[in-house]
């Protein structure tokens, strides 16, 4: 396994043990986060890009928002996240804003208990601006390329977008569109290329296709549709 780079004490328990732990005390099996490589790499680009608006897509119980978090605060100014994830409470059960009370980020931190198809549309109605964006949402091409849609219009040039679960088919489409129909330029962050799938089919199309499951970044060129 690899050492988490990302400087923050709630993260290396829930890595260590796999749980998390509610308010309550009770323990809870740790699910539907992303890894110790993708956090890494998340903190590291969200510190050399220094953004100071940065929204997330899902937030669960807080892995991904812990990582950028740390980041904001590292890097020593008035970083903000705005993560949207409308089942925090139902689901979750508030764990991912009880890790970033824990954490010492609540002023750094707000959530937006909506569904991506309402939050993302009064975000930019606002004329909010963001430098940074981390899609972790519902994995269906049609949410993915709802997510990457409102996030292009308020992403401002140079700034980065992130998708994870690259691996699955809808979202690896999305990703081409983006690629097609936006001008934007993948970064290389580091992380390993994976195209290993659970039948041999599938892995030599993602070898054919460059379909990777490890996280993938893109900067934005510039403001530009076809």
């Amino acid at each position: 396994m690899p050492k988490l780079a990302v400087p923050c004490q709630i993260l290396e328990r829930i890595f260590a043990s796999q749980s998390v732990t509610e308010k309550t005390g009770q323990s809870r099996p740790l699910v539907a986060n992303i890894n110790i490589e993708h956090a890494n790499a998340l903190y590291q680009l969200v510190r050399g890009d220094r953004p100071h608006l940065v929204v997330e897509i899902g937030m669960a119980f807080g892995v991904a928002s812990l990582a950028i978090l740390a980041a904001l605060r590292d890097n020593g100014a008035d970083g903000k996240l705005i993560s949207i994830d409308p089942s925090q409470s139902d689901v979750w059960g508030n764990i991912g804003v009880y890790h970033v009370e824990q954490a010492g980020h609540a002023e750094r931190h707000s959530l937006m208990e909506e569904f991506d198809f309402v939050a993302l549309p009064a975000l930019l109605l606002k004329d909010t601006q963001i430098e940074f964006a981390y899609i972790d949402g519902w994995h269906t091409f049609d949410y993915t390329l709802l997510d990457f849609f409102y996030i292009d219009k308020m992403l401002k040039e140079n700034g980065v977008v992130g998708f994870n679960d690259c691996g699955w088919p809808a979202v690896n489409r999305a990703i081409r569109y983006v690629l097609s129909h936006r001008h934007y330029q993948e970064l290389n962050v580091g992380l390993p290329k994976r195209y290993l799938s659970r039948s041999l089919v599938r892995t030599a199309r993602n070898l054919v296709t460059g379909t990777t499951s490890s996280d993938r970044y893109f900067r934005k060129l510039e403001q530009w549709e076809p």
